[in-house]
Protein backbone atom coordinates (compact mmCIF):
# COMPACT_ATOMS: atom_id res chain seq x y z
CA UNK A 1 0.00 0.00 0.00
CA UNK A 2 1.39 3.39 -1.04
CA UNK A 3 2.00 5.83 1.80
CA UNK A 4 0.71 9.40 1.24
CA UNK A 5 3.36 12.13 1.26
CA UNK A 6 3.02 14.72 4.06
CA UNK A 7 1.51 18.08 3.11
CA UNK A 8 4.07 20.94 3.40
CA UNK A 9 3.13 23.69 5.90
CA UNK A 10 1.52 26.74 4.36
CA UNK A 11 3.12 30.14 4.94
CA UNK A 12 1.19 33.38 4.82
CA UNK A 13 2.17 35.79 2.10
CA UNK A 14 3.77 39.05 3.23
CA UNK A 15 1.45 42.08 3.13
CA UNK A 16 1.54 44.02 -0.07
CA UNK A 17 2.27 47.71 -0.29
CA UNK A 18 -1.40 48.43 -0.89
CA UNK A 19 -2.32 46.65 2.36
CA UNK A 20 0.33 48.61 4.25
CA UNK A 21 -0.92 51.87 2.82
CA UNK A 22 -4.45 51.06 3.88
CA UNK A 23 -3.47 50.60 7.51
CA UNK A 24 -4.54 53.47 9.76
CA UNK A 25 -1.92 55.62 11.44
CA UNK A 26 -0.70 54.38 14.77
CA UNK A 27 -1.84 56.25 17.90
CA UNK A 28 1.75 57.32 18.60
CA UNK A 29 2.08 58.91 15.16
CA UNK A 30 -1.27 60.68 15.46
CA UNK A 31 -0.35 61.99 18.89
CA UNK A 32 2.99 63.23 17.58
CA UNK A 33 1.31 64.99 14.66
CA UNK A 34 -1.15 66.73 16.99
CA UNK A 35 1.70 67.78 19.27
CA UNK A 36 3.64 69.18 16.34
CA UNK A 37 0.60 71.09 15.12
CA UNK A 38 0.06 72.57 18.59
CA UNK A 39 3.72 73.57 18.81
CA UNK A 40 3.52 75.23 15.40
CA UNK A 41 0.48 77.27 16.38
CA UNK A 42 2.15 78.27 19.63
CA UNK A 43 5.22 79.41 17.70
CA UNK A 44 3.09 81.54 15.39
CA UNK A 45 1.32 83.10 18.39
CA UNK A 46 4.69 83.78 20.01
CA UNK A 47 5.91 85.43 16.81
CA UNK A 48 2.91 87.77 17.16
CA UNK A 49 3.37 88.48 20.88
CA UNK A 50 7.11 89.23 20.89
CA UNK A 51 6.88 92.45 18.80
CA UNK A 52 4.12 93.65 21.13
CA UNK A 53 6.35 93.09 24.15
CA UNK A 54 9.22 94.94 22.48
CA UNK A 55 6.92 97.86 21.63
CA UNK A 56 5.63 98.09 25.22
CA UNK A 57 9.16 97.94 26.60
CA UNK A 58 10.28 100.78 24.32
CA UNK A 59 7.21 102.80 25.31
CA UNK A 60 8.20 102.40 28.95
CA UNK A 61 11.85 103.34 28.36
CA UNK A 62 11.12 106.46 26.31
CA UNK A 63 8.39 107.56 28.72
CA UNK A 64 10.95 107.43 31.53
CA UNK A 65 13.41 109.45 29.43
CA UNK A 66 10.79 112.14 28.85
CA UNK A 67 9.90 112.16 32.54
CA UNK A 68 13.59 112.66 33.30
CA UNK A 69 13.81 115.73 31.06
CA UNK A 70 10.63 117.44 32.23
CA UNK A 71 10.70 116.17 35.80
CA UNK A 72 14.07 117.88 36.23
CA UNK A 73 12.48 121.19 35.23
CA UNK A 74 9.56 120.68 37.65
CA UNK A 75 12.02 119.95 40.44
CA UNK A 76 14.01 123.08 39.51
CA UNK A 77 10.84 125.17 39.71
CA UNK A 78 10.09 123.69 43.11
CA UNK A 79 13.55 124.59 44.39
CA UNK A 80 13.36 128.11 43.01
CA UNK A 81 14.18 130.35 45.95
CA UNK A 82 12.13 133.39 45.00
CA UNK A 83 9.21 131.28 43.83
CA UNK A 84 8.13 134.02 41.44
CA UNK A 85 7.83 131.74 38.45
CA UNK A 86 5.85 128.91 40.05
CA UNK A 87 5.36 125.60 38.27
CA UNK A 88 5.32 125.90 34.50
CA UNK A 89 2.22 124.20 33.05
CA UNK A 90 4.11 122.83 30.05
CA UNK A 91 6.49 120.89 32.30
CA UNK A 92 3.66 119.56 34.45
CA UNK A 93 1.62 118.43 31.45
CA UNK A 94 4.59 116.61 29.93
CA UNK A 95 5.36 114.86 33.23
CA UNK A 96 1.73 113.73 33.62
CA UNK A 97 1.65 112.33 30.08
CA UNK A 98 4.99 110.60 30.61
CA UNK A 99 3.89 109.10 33.93
CA UNK A 100 0.62 107.76 32.49
CA UNK A 101 2.52 106.28 29.55
CA UNK A 102 5.06 104.54 31.79
CA UNK A 103 2.37 103.04 34.05
CA UNK A 104 0.29 101.90 31.06
CA UNK A 105 3.29 100.33 29.33
CA UNK A 106 4.26 98.37 32.46
CA UNK A 107 0.69 97.15 33.02
CA UNK A 108 0.25 96.06 29.40
CA UNK A 109 3.74 94.56 29.33
CA UNK A 110 2.85 92.35 32.29
CA UNK A 111 -0.55 91.36 30.87
CA UNK A 112 0.42 90.66 27.25
CA UNK A 113 2.08 87.24 27.86
CA UNK A 114 -1.06 85.97 29.60
CA UNK A 115 -3.07 86.36 26.40
CA UNK A 116 -0.79 83.80 24.70
CA UNK A 117 -1.42 81.05 27.26
CA UNK A 118 -3.53 78.27 25.67
CA UNK A 119 -7.16 78.07 26.86
CA UNK A 120 -6.65 80.60 29.67
CA UNK A 121 -5.70 83.53 27.45
CA UNK A 122 -8.67 83.08 25.13
CA UNK A 123 -11.13 83.03 28.04
CA UNK A 124 -9.82 85.94 30.10
CA UNK A 125 -10.82 88.95 28.05
CA UNK A 126 -9.27 91.48 30.43
CA UNK A 127 -5.80 90.38 29.35
CA UNK A 128 -6.52 91.20 25.72
CA UNK A 129 -4.59 94.46 25.94
CA UNK A 130 -5.03 95.23 22.25
CA UNK A 131 -8.71 95.91 22.98
CA UNK A 132 -7.58 99.06 24.83
CA UNK A 133 -6.50 100.64 21.55
CA UNK A 134 -8.62 103.72 22.34
CA UNK A 135 -6.42 104.44 25.37
CA UNK A 136 -3.31 103.94 23.21
CA UNK A 137 -4.76 106.43 20.74
CA UNK A 138 -5.45 108.88 23.59
CA UNK A 139 -1.83 108.72 24.71
CA UNK A 140 -0.73 109.16 21.10
CA UNK A 141 -2.74 112.38 20.87
CA UNK A 142 -1.35 113.53 24.22
CA UNK A 143 2.22 113.00 23.03
CA UNK A 144 1.47 114.87 19.81
CA UNK A 145 0.24 117.80 21.93
CA UNK A 146 3.42 117.66 24.06
CA UNK A 147 5.53 117.53 20.91
CA UNK A 148 3.68 120.49 19.40
CA UNK A 149 4.07 122.61 22.55
CA UNK A 150 7.76 121.86 23.05
CA UNK A 151 8.60 122.13 19.35
CA UNK A 152 6.99 125.55 19.23
CA UNK A 153 9.05 126.69 22.21
CA UNK A 154 12.48 125.20 21.50
CA UNK A 155 13.00 124.25 17.84
CA UNK A 156 13.01 127.86 16.68
CA UNK A 157 15.10 129.08 19.62
CA UNK A 158 18.88 129.48 19.64
CA UNK A 159 20.72 126.88 21.70
CA UNK A 160 22.32 129.59 23.88
CA UNK A 161 18.92 131.17 24.64
CA UNK A 162 17.47 129.41 27.73
CA UNK A 163 13.75 129.15 28.43
CA UNK A 164 12.64 129.45 32.07
CA UNK A 165 16.03 128.21 33.19
CA UNK A 166 15.98 125.17 30.86
CA UNK A 167 18.84 124.49 28.46
CA UNK A 168 17.50 124.89 24.95
CA UNK A 169 19.97 122.36 23.53
CA UNK A 170 18.88 119.66 25.97
CA UNK A 171 15.20 120.41 25.50
CA UNK A 172 15.56 120.11 21.72
CA UNK A 173 16.57 116.51 22.35
CA UNK A 174 13.50 116.09 24.57
CA UNK A 175 11.31 117.32 21.70
CA UNK A 176 12.41 114.41 19.49
CA UNK A 177 11.93 112.00 22.38
CA UNK A 178 8.33 113.24 22.51
CA UNK A 179 7.93 112.45 18.81
CA UNK A 180 9.33 108.93 19.28
CA UNK A 181 6.84 108.37 22.10
CA UNK A 182 4.00 109.49 19.86
CA UNK A 183 5.11 107.08 17.11
CA UNK A 184 5.24 104.08 19.46
CA UNK A 185 1.77 104.78 20.84
CA UNK A 186 0.42 105.26 17.31
CA UNK A 187 1.81 101.83 16.37
CA UNK A 188 0.22 100.09 19.36
CA UNK A 189 -3.10 101.88 18.74
CA UNK A 190 -3.13 100.88 15.07
CA UNK A 191 -2.28 97.26 15.90
CA UNK A 192 -4.97 97.12 18.60
CA UNK A 193 -7.61 98.52 16.24
CA UNK A 194 -6.65 96.02 13.53
CA UNK A 195 -6.57 93.10 15.95
CA UNK A 196 -9.91 94.02 17.55
CA UNK A 197 -11.90 94.30 14.34
CA UNK A 198 -10.01 91.82 12.14
CA UNK A 199 -8.63 89.51 14.83
CA UNK A 200 -10.94 86.61 13.97
CA UNK A 201 -9.78 86.57 10.37
CA UNK A 202 -6.16 86.84 11.48
CA UNK A 203 -6.59 83.89 13.86
CA UNK A 204 -8.21 81.83 11.10
CA UNK A 205 -5.26 82.59 8.83
CA UNK A 206 -2.86 81.53 11.60
CA UNK A 207 -4.74 78.26 12.11
CA UNK A 208 -4.74 77.61 8.37
CA UNK A 209 -0.97 78.09 8.21
CA UNK A 210 -0.52 75.75 11.17
CA UNK A 211 -2.65 73.06 9.50
CA UNK A 212 -0.70 73.30 6.25
CA UNK A 213 2.59 72.99 8.09
CA UNK A 214 1.79 70.25 10.57
CA UNK A 215 -1.33 68.32 9.53
CA UNK A 216 -0.78 64.87 7.94
CA UNK A 217 -2.09 64.54 4.42
CA UNK A 218 -4.77 61.87 3.97
CA UNK A 219 -3.96 59.11 1.44
CA UNK A 220 -5.93 59.32 -1.78
CA UNK A 221 -8.30 56.52 -2.79
CA UNK A 222 -6.96 54.14 -5.49
CA UNK A 223 -8.04 54.90 -9.03
CA UNK A 224 -10.79 52.75 -10.51
CA UNK A 225 -9.83 50.25 -13.20
CA UNK A 226 -11.16 50.64 -16.71
CA UNK A 227 -13.29 47.51 -16.50
CA UNK A 228 -14.97 48.51 -13.25
CA UNK A 229 -18.71 49.10 -13.53
CA UNK A 230 -20.27 51.08 -10.72
CA UNK A 231 -23.60 49.75 -9.48
CA UNK A 232 -26.61 52.00 -9.68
Amino acid sequence: MKRASPTPPQTSAPPTSATSAARPATPAFSEGAETGKAVGKTWLKTFEVVPRLVCRALQFVFALIACGFYGHRVDADRKDEDGSGGFSPEWLFAVVVGGLSAVTAVAFLAAAPLSAIPVVGSRIKMFKTYRAFAWDATLFVAWIVVFGIMAGIFLGRDSDDPYKGASTGAMKTAVWVDLVNAIFWAVSAAYGCFKTFLGEKADQATDKIGKKLFEKKQPQAPAKSDGYAESV
